[in-house]
C-alpha cells in the first residue's frame, strides 16, 4: 500500500490531517469567464434600427458557422420611446429557433458590432450575423421564446441556448399599436466552445 506522508510547511508535499484528509487549494471560475480569458467570448449587436410601424419586423439573424458550438448566455434588447404608440399594448420580442430565410437573410446587412469581449484578443467569430430593418421578414424555424418589454426600456435575459454548427437564431419585434417611430437594438452575449 502506498502511503502519503504529511509534508506541511515544505511547499512541495501535501498536508494530511489526523483523519487522513488531504488539504488542497483551488480556484474555480465559470465557463463564460474562462472563455473571455481565452478570447472565445463575443458581443454581437445590431446597432440602432428604427421601426416606423406597429408591424412585426425581424431585427437580428445569427447563424453559427464555427466547427464548435456557440453558447448564448444572454440576450439584450433595447426599445426606445415610441412616437405615436399607444400604451394599451406592450411591444413583444420573439426569439426564433433555426430560422432559414426571409428578407433579413436575402438582403443581408452585417450587424454593427461583432466584438471579442477580451480586448487583448484578435480572435474572431465565424458566423452569419445580420441586422434587420423595418418590415424585414424571417421565415422557417419556430417561435421559441416570447418576451414583453415596455417601450423606453431594456430587456436583459439569460437564455442559456446552445447552437451547433449550422444552427441559427433570430429576433423579431412587434412595437406597440400606432407606433410611427421607435429605435431598437438587439444583442447576444455568447462564447464559442472548445469541442
Amino acid at each position: 500500500m502506498t502511503m502519503i506522508n504529511d509534508g506541511t510547511g515544505t511547499g512541495n508535499k501535501l498536508k494530511i490531517d489526523s483523519s487522513n484528509r488531504a488539504y488542497t487549494f483551488s480556484v474555480t471560475e465559470n465557463v463564460s469567464n474562462n472563455a473571455t480569458k481565452l478570447g472565445n467570448s463575443f458581443n454581437v449587436n445590431t446597432g440602432v434600427i428604427t421601426l416606423t410601424s406597429a408591424n412585426e419586423s425581424a431585427i437580428m439573424y445569427f447563424k453559427n458557422n464555427e466547427d464548435v458550438s456557440v453558447h448564448i448566455d444572454a440576450i439584450a434588447v433595447g426599445l426606445g420611446p415610441s412616437t405615436g404608440g399607444t400604451s394599451a399594448t406592450i411591444p413583444n420580442i420573439t426569439v426564433v429557433r433555426n430560422p432559414t430565410a426571409g428578407t433579413i437573410v436575402s438582403g443581408a446587412t452585417a450587424v454593427d458590432f461583432n466584438s471579442n469581449r477580451n480586448f487583448g484578443s484578435s480572435r474572431t467569430l465565424t458566423v452569419d450575423a445580420y441586422k434587420g430593418a423595418e418590415g424585414n421578414t424571417m421565415t422557417g424555424g419556430n417561435d421559441h421564446i416570447l418576451f414583453f418589454q415596455s417601450s423606453g426600456g431594456r430587456l436583459f435575459a439569460t437564455i442559456d441556448e446552445e447552437l451547433q454548427k449550422g444552427d441559427s437564431i433570430g429576433i423579431k419585434i412587434t412595437p406597440q399599436a400606432s407606433n410611427t417611430s421607435m429605435d431598437v437594438y438587439a444583442a447576444l452575449v455568447l462564447y464559442k466552445g472548445t469541442e
